[in-house]
């Protein structure tokens, strides 16, 4: 689709400035291989620059996204084997947009992770508890919750967990121990304390002890208290297994994007690591410049084998290149004649390949002269310029080709060959064009000029549309609006002959025309105030001129065709008057003036239908809609061949 799109507008390749910050060990290379591939316009950095922070904030993001990946991995119970591909676009971007993602995975992980730790905690309490009651049932089967949980006046009972060296100093401390049992490498216990003796303990506990919770029901039988224990550990058990399984879905539907992290983050990491390094010494360069967009993939790509770090950056009035079909290329030079385009804008170098040619070989339909235009840019052409190998050289060489090819087909489709010196054998009963009625090529002429002029506002409409122009889109409406009614409206006004317009027709055209005429004066009025108010008169007036301007194409086809036919008739008659003499030394004598007096009008006309294709180019077409304000990028080269001194 892009391709079609580039046979009638093609956008312009924007640039955008590239910083290669790199170690001075790899200057030398990294520079060279930017000079082979003339992509890089170097610009010189402005003091304060943030580039280098860039940089760090990227290596700062690299290793919070090993962290991360760390982490999930730590939580996926199972090996899972994911294939990896490259990404095609930029490695940072891609580095970027995954730590996004994953870490709204980490944040959701690590939040689950704390519900369960904290489940898991009160389950490990609960279970410490149940095993001391079990002890104490076992010893005493009626035995009531005072056992492990009491608080009187002068005594208090409670129950604790403890490493084994602290529960032989808070035994020593106790009045009595109630039971005592292990619980893993730790001890759970029950023990008996004077209230002085445990307001103490409570003030300077350490941290490898906890009194365990209890709720207060002295008369609860420990029988009782057990049932309840067992419902509420198999009830946290199974929120524990409903959060882990949440986990380990959220994880497996982004297995894949945390492999890709992953090794992206481990390759990145250890190629910026040397890079760091020399930064942190102050041992590196930062080449910057501008570069085409197209070419940023192949380059960020051949720099991938050195420790650099690349960064893009936008920019507000960026320099562009041309991103034309090969077809294109050479009519880039036309395009040139006229300005570059701005980043925001079409280039119309494909439509004005097809404007030049079309108006280049009617002007000049004959095919003996077309045939000259050919041998002359062969043969004659290079004798006039420094360099014929420059490129310039070579894409107008390119122009006149086709042009010369395109007007030996006209001039064969209209019967002429030096004129009808040779065009009366050309096998065709009727020529298609006939370039002696020159009211029918006027005809032709104004048709193309209207076609033209219509399409020309129409892509500056389109243009006004994408660009959010809302008074210049409607200006540009009120103009075709004209045009497609004028057309009709003049014709039956002033009763031309080209078509018949009936009442119906004629009023409703009118009316379509009025409304056009509006919309200019209102957007004139609007964006130019007063002074609108009557410039909207030229724009009207601007138009008719406009499409009367391509009558030049008939013009300069009928005048070289006249001449043509005119040093047809000065030879005839000189022919004629020496064949009388010497028949042989006549025809001989008349070869060579045909050649001599051709040759002249060739050189008088070949000129005129170049100039005025040019004009009809870039101030015809061009100029409604193409601005011409940018910059081309100019790339530094290595040369290698031809210098001309």
């Amino acid at each position: 689709m892009s391709n079609i799109k580039q046979t009638i507008l093609s956008d312009p390749d924007v640039a955008l400035k590239i910083v290669v910050v790199v170690p001075r060990d790899y200057v030398g290379e990294v520079t060279e291989l930017l000079l082979k591939r003339e992509v890089l316009e170097p610009v010189v950095l402005e003091p304060g620059t943030p580039l280098l922070r860039e940089y760090e904030a990227y290596f700062s993001l690299l290793k919070k996204a090993g962290e991360i990946c760390k982490y999930l991995e730590s939580n996926i119970e199972e090996k899972i084997v994911v294939r990896v591909e490259i990404p095609q676009g930029s490695i940072k971007s891609t580095v970027e947009s995954l730590v996004a993602v994953v870490e709204d995975i980490y944040e959701k992980v690590k939040s689950l992770n704390t519900v369960i730790s904290s489940h898991k905690a009160e389950l490990e309490e609960l279970e410490a508890i149940k095993k001391l009651t079990e002890a104490l049932i076992a010893r005493h089967p009626d035995g009531r919750i005072s056992l492990i949980n009491y608080s009187g006046r002068l005594v208090v009972t409670k129950s604790l967990i403890a490493t084994e060296g602290t529960y032989e100093q808070l035994k020593s401390k106790s009045l009595s121990v109630i039971e005592a049992v292990e619980y893993g490498k730790k001890i759970v216990a029950s023990l008996a304390f004077s209230r002085e003796t445990f307001n103490e303990i409570a003030r300077t506990a350490s941290a490898d002890m906890k009194f365990l919770e209890i709720e207060e029901a002295p008369t609860e039988t420990l029988a009782n208290f057990t049932a309840r224990l067992d419902k509420r550990i198999t009830e946290i058990g199974k929120i524990i297994e409903e959060f882990t399984a949440r986990k380990h879905d959220i994880l497996k539907s982004a297995i894949r994007d945390i492999a890709v992290l992953k090794s992206l983050v481990e390759s990145e990491y250890e190629r910026n690591k040397i890079l760091q390094s020399a930064l942190s010494s102050k041992f590196v360069v930062a080449i910057t410049g501008w570069i085409p967009r197209s070419k940023v993939d192949g380059v960020v790509k051949s720099l991938d084998s050195y420790p650099v770090y690349v960064g893009l950056l936008e920019d507000e009035n960026p320099p562009v290149d041309f991103k034309n079909l090969a077809p294109f290329k050479p009519f880039e030079l036309l395009t040139e004649l006229y300005g570059i385009p701005s980043p925001h804008e079409w280039d119309p170098t494909p439509l004005l390949t097809y404007s030049f040619l079309l108006f280049f070989s009617l002007m000049m339909s004959d095919a003996g002269y077309g045939l000259g235009v050919v041998l002359a840019t062969r043969y004659i052409l290079p004798r006039f310029t420094i360099d014929p190998e420059s490129p310039g050289f070579l894409r107008l060489k390119k122009i006149l080709y086709t042009g010369g090819i395109l007007s030996i087909v006209t001039g064969i489709l209209s019967k002429s060959f030096l004129g009808s010196l040779i065009g009366r054998y050309i096998p065709i009963e009727r020529p298609l064009i006939n370039t002696f009625d020159i009211m029918k090529l006027i005809g032709l002429s104004l048709a193309i000029g209207f076609v033209f002029t219509f399409l020309s506002h129409s892509i500056a409409l389109a243009k006004n549309v994408k660009l959010r122009r809302s008074y210049d889109a409607v200006y540009e409406i009120g103009v075709m609006l004209t045009m497609l009614g004028g057309v009709f409206v003049v014709t039956r006004v002033f009763n031309l002959g080209w078509m018949t317009v009936s009442e119906d027709l004629y009023r409703a055209t009118l009316s379509i025309t009025l409304i056009g005429v509006a919309l200019v004066v209102f957007t004139k009025i609007k964006t130019m105030g007063g002074v609108g108010g009557f410039l909207w008169l030229f724009d009207i007036v601007g138009i008719v001129g406009d499409v009367f301007s391509y009558v030049r194409i008939a013009g300069i086809a009928g005048g070289t065709a006249f001449l043509a036919e005119a040093f047809n008739s000065i030879l005839a008659g000189v022919v004629s008057s020496l064949v009388g003499l010497n028949y042989t030394a006549g025809i001989a004598l008349g070869v060579l003036l045909a050649l001599v007096i051709h040759t002249l009008n060739l050189a008088l006309s070949a000129v005129s239908p170049f100039v005025h294709s040019l004009r009809l180019c870039l101030f015809e077409i061009s100029s409604k809609f193409f601005e011409a304000q940018g910059r081309r990028i100019k790339p530094v080269k290595m040369v290698i061949g031809k210098m001309v001194v």
